[in-house]
C-alpha cells in the first residue's frame, strides 16, 4: 500500500498542512497512520480528499461535508444524504447557469469591442451596440427568454 506524506499531499492539494490536520481533527479524515509522529496517507485518504475538494470548490460547506461523510462511513440517514445531494446539484446547476450567462455577456462585450478595433483600422464608424443582442451569444430555455434584457 503506497503511503503520501502530509507535505506531499499538502503540495498535491495547494493545501496548508494545518488544513489536512484540521481535516481530520473534524473527521473528514479518519484513521490517518503516524510513524515517528509523522503522518501517511492512503490512496484511500486522497480519494476522500477528491470528494471534499470537489464539495468545496462548489461551494459546499465544510458542515454539509461533514453530513455527507457521516452517511457515506455509517449508512444511516439514506434520505437526509440523498436531500443534500439534490440541494447541492439544483444550486450547482444554478452557479452554472449564472456563469454561462455572465459568460456570454463578457463575449457580446469583447465581440464589439474587436468590431470597434477593426472598424477603426478600415476607418470606418463603429458599430451599433443595439447590432450585438444578448441572444446571438446566449441561447436561453423558454423560460428564461422573458428574464434576459
Amino acid at each position: 500500500m503506497q503511503t503520501y506524506s502530509l507535505k506531499t499531499v499538502a503540495a498535491r492539494y495547494h493545501l496548508a498542512p494545518s488544513t489536512l490536520r484540521y481535516y481530520e481533527d473534524i473527521g473528514l479524515l479518519r484513521h490517518v497512520p503516524r510513524r515517528s509522529n509523522h503522518r501517511y496517507y492512503t490512496d484511500q485518504h486522497l480519494g476522500r480528499l477528491d470528494a471534499i475538494t470537489c464539495f468545496k470548490q462548489t461551494g459546499m460547506t465544510l458542515e454539509e461535508i461533514q453530513t455527507f461523510f457521516h452517511y457515506e462511513d455509517s449508512g444511516e440517514d439514506l434520505d437526509a444524504i440523498l436531500a443534500l445531494l439534490q440541494h447541492h446539484a439544483s444550486s450547482l446547476a444554478a452557479q452554472i447557469h449564472a456563469l454561462q450567462l455572465n459568460q456570454a455577456h463578457i463575449q457580446r462585450k469583447l465581440c464589439f469591442y474587436q468590431d470597434i478595433a477593426a472598424a477603426h483600422a478600415k476607418g470606418l464608424p463603429d458599430p451599433d451596440w443595439d447590432d450585438y443582442p444578448l441572444s446571438r451569444f446566449f441561447a436561453p430555455t423558454t423560460t428564461e427568454t422573458t428574464q434576459i434584457s
